[in-house]
């Protein structure tokens, strides 16, 4: 889950360009050698190296530095790579209601798309999860029974003039329960909101979970609950990804080997649960 690819406009964004200013490099994460090659064959060779079948690449129109993907981009990349990528319509939470259901069907009629990718707090117009506004999108996808990522993590800076609250996945604590039959899926897990977000997952049995690089990485505080929530209570909602190209994708998987799931939990976590989000067949 959430893998973006070295597509043209991606490539002069932060994650393929900053070094040490990047906080995955500054946390001792090295960079994938396709980044720095800005190489589509090179990704899928190390894909085939961390015995990674499918990248979900999770659309983004938020502001600055993180910025703006064409959702044409990733359409392009769908129809090149029908086998390796599936994608999520980046929405810009601060068009209109319209403009912004209007963009998710123009997309969704694309071959490859499978969901909605929101990022309220990043938005050029700062908002929380559960603000009035993103409730028809909420609608539409319920409608179009498709999954929504929402980011929600405090890696994720907000927008200007945002507080650094506005991440926290508490705010889904409403959209949750007034879309009950609305896939939503936590990109970033709500990090380091661990505790908060496990806590809406285990009133909301349609929260899924997808924390990304903050699960694979052992030495983090509050990854292991991501584990002990999953052998608990939601086997069927904890989603490995990797949020490349933050690190290499052999060494993501090798951190996510570090854990001990109970039996049948790793298998579905690996990829069981995305599919099912996704409404995918195995």
């Amino acid at each position: 889950m959430r893998l973006r690819p070295p597509l043209p406009t991606w490539v002069g964004k932060p994650q393929f360009n900053e070094a040490v200013a990047y906080y995955p490099t500054r946390v001792g994460f090295p960079r994938p050698p396709s980044v720095a090659a800005r190489s589509m064959e090179m990704l899928l060779g190390e894909m085939d190296e961390a015995g990674i079948n499918w990248g979900v690449i999770m659309g983004r129109q938020a502001a600055e530095p993180f910025g703006s993907i064409p959702n044409d981009e990733i359409a392009a990349a769908l129809r090149e790579h029908p086998s390796r990528f599936v994608g999520f319509i980046g929405i810009d939470t601060s068009a209109s209601a319209d403009d912004m259901l209007c963009e998710i069907n123009r997309c969704i009629a694309m071959p490859g798309f499978k969901g909605v990718s929101l990022e309220p707090a990043a938005s050029k117009l700062p908002m929380r999860a559960d603000d009035k506004r993103l409730y028809p999108v909420y609608e539409e996808c319920r409608r179009l029974r498709i999954p929504v990522s929402i980011g929600s993590s405090g890696g994720l800076l907000p927008g200007k003039g945002a507080n650094y609250d506005f991440n926290s996945p508490v705010h889904l604590f409403h959209p949750a329960g007034d879309f009950p039959d609305l896939k939503i899926i936590v990109s970033h897990g709500g990090w380091p909101w661990v505790r908060e977000l496990l806590g809406i997952a285990f009133n909301f049995p349609n929260v899924y979970v997808s924390p990304d690089l903050y699960l694979n990485s052992p030495s983090l505080p509050g990854a292991d609950e991501y584990v002990m929530a999953a052998n608990m209570y939601m086997p069927e909602r904890l989603l490995f990804g990797t949020a490349y190209p933050s690190r290499p994708l052999p060494e993501s998987v090798r951190a996510f080997d570090h854990w001990t799931f109970a039996p049948g939990v790793k298998e579905m976590v690996l990829g069981r649960n995305a599919l099912a989000a996704m409404n995918m067949d195995a």
